[in-house]
């Protein structure tokens, strides 16, 4: 037993040091955000109102979970045109300020559902491609609460590239291995969490003048399909 012990000790002792080894000459990727999110995303648009909010206000977080959620950048803006209304949510981390899993656990599945949502449809990874300006695979949702119904579209990037939900919801004790086969080591990528919800469906807002703006902006926050080259 003793000789397990010390066996298992020692492999254990190489494993980290052999880690602290690759991080030593495999340098943490650089950031590629050089502009505040607030200034990328649009304010003025002609025909909307806008209005910034604490993502605490969000439906999806609260003031105790934005205060873990440890961000570089973030926004909540609100626009609206008449009874339409849209929100953007972005929330930003640089390489290697917090783990994958722990980024991309902040979705409507589960924050929105825990505040009171009910979900009343769920698709993974679909295109999307309003108005000819192609953006990655989004992952989509609608969701209800007092009679509030929205259509929820988000992306989780990793390193630029959608990060995905394979495991739709399933915990996995395996979740840390699954990421170092699909990432490899070095998981210190950034990432950002984006969302756009709306009162209405995606084929109406693709009719009003100005939302191809809003969408312009996001496209902006490596979502266009052009950084995937």
């Amino acid at each position: 037993m003793k000789q397990f012990i010390l066996i298992l000790g020692t492999i254990l002792l190489a494993s980290i040091f052999g880690l602290k080894l690759y991080f030593h000459f495999v340098p943490t990727p650089i950031a590629t955000l050089e502009t505040p999110i607030s200034e990328i995303i649009p304010k003025d648009i002609n025909g909307w109102t806008y209005n910034d909010y604490d993502l605490s206000d969000s439906p999806e977080s609260s003031e105790r979970i934005s205060s873990f959620l440890n961000l570089d950048d973030s926004l909540f803006r609100v626009f609206r045109n008449g009874s339409t209304k849209v929100a953007t949510y972005v929330a930003y981390w640089t390489p290697g300020k917090v783990s994958y899993r722990w980024a991309g656990a902040h979705t409507p599945d589960t924050c929105w559902v825990v505040n009171g949502w009910k979900r009343l449809d769920r698709k993974y990874c679909i295109p999307f491609n309003p108005l000819n300006i192609p953006l990655k695979n989004a992952e989509f949702g609608i969701y209800e609460k007092d009679n509030d119904v929205q259509n929820v579209y988000f992306w989780h990037l990793v390193g630029g590239q959608p990060f995905g939900y394979e495991q739709k919801e399933t915990p996995n004790i395996f979740a840390s291995l699954i990421d170092i086969k699909k990432y490899g080591l070095n998981l210190r990528q950034e990432q950002f969490f984006i969302r756009l919800s709306s009162n209405q469906k995606i084929e109406t807002l693709a009719q009003i003048e100005g939302f191809e703006e809003i969408i312009q902006g996001l496209a902006k926050l490596n979502l266009s399909l052009d950084s995937m080259e």
